[in-house]
């Protein structure tokens, strides 16, 4: 893939990153290496000039080598992503997982961005990606592959038996193909663009987030800091890792 080329017009619109993780709640294996110290989940932002590439991955559990994948792995997907496109990158980071003793399961969304184009967005499994613009408010423009999801769609139950079953991811990147992951665009007049994990998808409230993202429009990283903070315990004080990459667009 040839490096594309900016104009002058088109990199008069700068990007910006902001990013924020915090643990949950410490597990077996969290107090083995010490208190607060193990994250499943994991993110990487690379830049090529104007052009930005940003992933973030969701690993079920908190075993070592979920953990080990987790927070190596996304660099594997921006690095690729940037050249490849985010189908492969995912697809790779996939094959990856086979590496471990303890195959893990992970979740991961992917999202390029560069001037003069919309962004363009890859997932698979359960991460997010949000769309947040004046006057348009938070939009969710990816659709969790969780076996709830299923439900909704296909199955014909009740939404509370749907509900059951959203923790419940019937895929991820071990399963990542050019048939498996999706994708979407997101259109260039949207601002800010979120991507996360389920932390801070299941742990902030919409209207809460889209009160931070009204606050912080200006600041990304002010804005990953707050909806970090904001992620707290749930009914059975159950806290997870939580994480969120926020790509600002705007004009200089």
């Amino acid at each position: 893939m040839t490096q594309q080329k900016f104009t002058s017009e088109e990199t008069a619109t700068a990007i910006t990153v902001g990013a924020a993780q915090r643990p949950g709640t410490d597990s077996e294996e969290s107090e083995k290496a010490g208190p607060g110290s193990v994250c499943a989940d994991g993110y990487d932002v690379q830049h090529r000039g104007p052009e930005v590439s940003a992933a973030v991955v969701d690993g079920a559990g908190h075993h070592l080598d979920t953990v080990r994948y987790s927070t190596t792995v996304p660099t594997t997907i921006t690095q690729l992503g940037m050249v490849v496109g985010g189908v492969a990158a995912l697809t790779t980071a996939g094959r990856m997982a086979e590496a471990y003793s303890h195959v893990p399961h992970a979740s991961a969304v992917y999202a390029n961005a560069a001037p003069g184009r919309p962004t363009a967005v890859h997932w698979i499994g359960d991460c997010r990606a949000y769309g947040w613009r004046d006057g348009g408010g938070l939009t969710q423009w990816s659709t969790d592959q969780t076996m709830g999801q299923w439900l909704r769609v296909n199955g014909g139950v009740p939404a509370e038996i749907a509900a059951g079953h959203d923790n419940w991811s019937r895929l991820g990147l071990r399963q990542a193909s050019a048939t498996t992951c999706r994708q979407v665009e997101i259109p260039e007049d949207t601002p800010l663009v979120l991507l996360c994990s389920d932390g801070i998808s299941d742990q902030v409230d919409q209207e809460v987030a889209e009160e931070l993202c009204r606050k912080h429009r200006d600041s990304p990283q002010a804005l990953a800091d707050a909806l970090v903070a904001a992620a707290t315990q749930d009914e059975d004080g159950y806290r997870d890792d939580a994480t969120v990459v926020i790509l600002l667009r705007h004009t200089n």
